[in-house]
């Protein structure tokens, strides 16, 4: 048992070794593209909310309910 795992953790740490890693202006660069998805993302189903909110509160007022 103790063999399997010690080949398993040398298969990890050899392909780990091919792996290219972001530098740090790819990394910001990444980074900065996730928070502005998030922002637009944030702001979108943030209008939804509203719209779907109030055309609920509008149809409750309408069929007397609320």
């Amino acid at each position: 048992m103790f063999a399997k795992l010690k080949k398993f953790f040398a298969e990890v740490k050899s392909e780990f070794k091919k792996v290219t890693w972001p530098n740090k202006r790819e990394l910001v660069g990444s980074t900065m593209v996730v928070l502005f998805i998030l922002l637009i993302m944030g702001i979108y189903l943030g209008f939804l909310d509203m719209v779907f909110s109030n055309l609920t509160k509008w149809l409750l007022t309408i069929l007397g309910i609320g």
